[in-house]
């Protein structure tokens, strides 16, 4: 990235992790040059191989003076996201990789890019290493605390729960919840949902304004998988619980 006559980087990348890469890059990288990920979602066996379309247009992207300054950007289909929005919402669809509530921020056609919208970088983490593990719980009804229980039995240094609607748990969660904060282990709240955002809505024993009262953590809009990625690097980074809480909500 440093080089000069490099205007910009194409990365191609299995699909299937391909927006965690994408956001921790995203999340790492100090640059204004353009870093494009793209990759195929058929094999060069299959018929309508979408490879080297989708490394056309990535390339078209990275050399293009408007994705300048727009963080990491995630190409298939014609169509290009912002890495910290994208997720994999099919598992075989060419037009596999979308945003969740917002959309596309634009599209290469015949070569063109074109950009509709902008997205805000809200920070950049500088470590020198990855320090800990933090555990990802995907919450359903009737869940008590026995998975939260042992990932801080087993030494996680925080915890990503992708809890029901806007933000809730169910009661027998709670306990577990209380004996994370109370050993400082961060708890970040993110909904399971596929769109929206999360919120302090209900009071109730694991209701999502009983869980802002404990101290966890609310992440926006932000899936499971991104949360862990951003509590991962704030971790390294060496954050108080505090900054953890602005870099999220």
């Amino acid at each position: 990235m440093e080089r000069k006559d490099c205007d910009g980087v194409v990365i191609t990348h299995g699909t299937d992790t391909l927006e965690e890469t994408a956001y921790l890059l995203d999340l790492t990288l100090d640059t204004e040059k353009p870093v494009v990920i793209t990759g195929a979602m058929r094999s060069s066996s299959e018929l309508g191989y979408d490879g080297p379309f989708n490394l056309a247009a990535s390339i078209c992207t990275a050399i293009s003076e408007e994705s300048k300054g727009r963080g990491v950007l995630v190409c298939f289909n014609g169509e290009l996201n912002s890495a910290s929005e994208v997720t994999k919402a099919n598992s075989m669809a060419l037009n596999a990789f979308q945003t969740p509530n917002f959309g596309p921020i634009g599209i290469i056609d015949n070569n063109n890019v074109i950009f509709y919208r902008k997205t805000k970088k809200v920070c950049t983490y500088k470590i020198k290493e990855i320090i800990g593990d933090v555990a990802l719980i995907k919450c359903v009804a009737g869940m008590n605390s026995d998975y939260i229980d042992f990932a801080i039995e087993k030494g996680s240094k925080g915890i990503v729960i992708e809890a029901l609607g806007r933000g809730n748990v169910p009661p027998n969660m709670v306990p577990g919840i209380k004996r994370a904060i109370n050993n400082n282990v961060p708890v970040i709240i993110v909904s399971r949902c596929f769109e929206g955002r999360v919120f302090e809505s209900y009071g109730y024993e694991g209701g999502g304004k009983m869980l802002k009262d404990l101290g966890v953590i609310f992440g926006d809009t932000l899936p499971g998988q991104k949360a862990r990625i951003k509590l991962i690097l704030a971790i390294s980074a060496n954050l108080k619980s505090f900054e953890i809480k602005q870099h999220f909500e």
